[in-house]
């Protein structure tokens, strides 16, 4: 017996946080799992640009909340202040009513993101952290740190045999036949899996915010790189996948996982 997780593809409205804390606190109250995963900046939504500076603060009074009345573990989107005038991206890690803070390392600013506008990324050094609840180790990593190598091998690495992935990934190279950025996202997520022998669990927004669209399809990988569980596309869905650590093993018994040259990172460092 593993343990149940939940994702909680939900469509976030845009800086209401008192809005989106109650639709948090339903989730959490009907919720069947033993964990429940929601997307990134779920408490205000992701598209804030200067309105970031209006809803931080509710955000954070809407993790205590949160923490007073969830039944176990959940994993909460939101903006922390770290100290006066400094804002970080963060995932909040709820284990017994106890809040832990992992912070967004890779801050994507191209495009229609522009990240290091508002926020601090995180300090690998200070701010990489395993998680355990009912048996269960895990990291959490924020969105684009999925689109880097290192966070995931880091956390790895340090213990966690599942990763939980709170995303807000929009729309991007879609055509009528094909929904690029899934497949993207599925190419990730199983690499990852494969590579460190580890559950990887995405769980995307979904609905539109202020020109952007968020496409949902949260998804669960498992060790062996099968998606186990798909969430809908374009509407907000829940999805619950049990995680069995002997998945884990099947993938670790057979494959290189416990081999890491780390000399390779000398030579990164020196590029």
């Amino acid at each position: 017996m593993g343990i149940k997780v939940e994702l909680a593809q939900i469509s976030s409205k845009l800086g209401d946080v008192e809005y989106n804390l109650n639709k948090h606190l339903e989730i959490l109250q009907t919720s069947s799992a033993e964990c429940v995963v929601f997307p990134e900046l779920s408490l205000t939504g992701y598209v804030l640009k200067d309105l970031v500076y209006e809803v931080y603060k509710d955000s954070e009074n809407a993790l205590n909340k949160i923490a007073e009345n969830a039944r176990g573990c959940a994993i909460v989107g939101f903006i922390k202040e770290v100290r006066p005038g400094i804002l970080r991206n963060t995932a909040g890690v709820v284990v017994n009513s106890q809040i832990n803070y992992v912070y967004k390392f890779y801050l994507p600013t191209y495009g229609l993101f522009e990240e290091r506008r508002y926020f601090q990324p995180g300090n690998p050094i200070r701010d990489l952290n395993i998680f355990e609840y009912k048996g269960l180790r895990f990291g959490v990593i924020v969105c684009e740190d999925a689109w880097h190598y290192e966070p995931i091998e880091a956390l790895t690495m340090l213990g966690a045999d599942a990763i939980f992935i709170p995303s807000a990934s929009p729309i991007r190279r879609l055509t009528s036949h094909k929904l690029f950025i899934q497949d993207n996202w599925e190419a990730l997520l199983k690499a990852h899996s494969l590579i460190n022998g580890i559950w990887t669990l995405f769980s995307n927004s979904v609905g539109s915010q202020e020109e952007e669209y968020f496409w949902g399809g949260s998804m669960a990988v498992s060790p062996l790189g099968e998606i186990k569980a798909k969430a809908k596309l374009f509407e907000e869905d829940r999805i619950i996948i049990e995680i069995n650590i002997d998945e884990n093993r099947k993938n670790r018994f057979f494959s290189s996982f416990r081999e890491h040259i780390s000399t390779f990172h000398d030579v990164l460092r020196e590029l």
